[in-house]
């Protein structure tokens, strides 16, 4: 009967070492990803701290004269994130579709180019895209309108409405050769970061 109790005994001791194992490993398991998540390092918060922040839905008029007035990227503070920093200018920072940091510069040209740039939280880039068609400018009998969308559902829309006239011996619009058309690309922004675009699409409106 002694025999039987003491191997009962050492059982449950047995028993209870192997459950207290568990609960540490269980633990630590669960501890384990909380050390690999990323966090924003100083210097690329210093970056990121350059951008105001916009919320959803936005537009952007790349030909708009306002946008002349806003500042540009620090060449000091960005030019680990951004390849051209000393050629654009910051618009802002918008919410995300995941665990990454969006931000929006405007690159210059005869229109200011939307750029859309992802990152990781620890700076690492993970796409960046120019947000346009290209097709705005200033000439004789034309005329281009370019905007840039990204709506709440991070949905991404860029449209040149084009219309051009012939001219007559002094460069003027003749009334009545008024052709129009749209040219424009659609898209969105992953949760993964990844900044997808269609081809261009053209629509002719008269």
């Amino acid at each position: 009967m002694k025999r039987i109790l003491l191997i009962i005994t050492l059982v449950l001791i047995s028993s209870c070492k192997s459950e207290n194992k568990n609960e540490k490993s269980l633990a630590t398991e669960r501890q384990e990803p909380i050390s690999e998540i990323q966090k924003v390092n100083d210097q690329f918060q210093a970056f990121i701290d350059q951008f105001p922040t916009k919320t959803l839905p936005i537009k952007i008029n790349g030909c708009a004269d306002k946008i002349l007035d806003l500042p540009k990227l620090d060449i000091k503070l960005s030019s680990e994130y951004s390849k051209d920093a000393e050629y654009e200018h910051i618009y802002g920072i918008i919410p995300s579709n995941g665990n990454y940091i969006t931000t929006i510069t405007l690159g210059e040209a005869e229109c200011f180019v939307p750029i859309l740039n992802t990152y990781k939280l620890n700076g690492k880039r993970i796409d960046s895209k120019p947000i346009n068609i290209g097709y705005c400018g200033f000439d004789p009998c034309y005329e281009c309108v370019e905007n840039m969308t990204i709506n709440s559902e991070y949905r991404i829309y860029v449209a040149d409405t084009i219309k051009t006239s012939d001219c007559d011996d002094n460069f003027n619009s003749i009334s009545g050769t008024e052709k129009i058309k749209v040219v424009y690309k659609e898209g969105k922004l992953t949760e993964k970061g990844i900044i997808e675009l269609s081809k261009e699409i053209e629509k002719k409106i008269k």
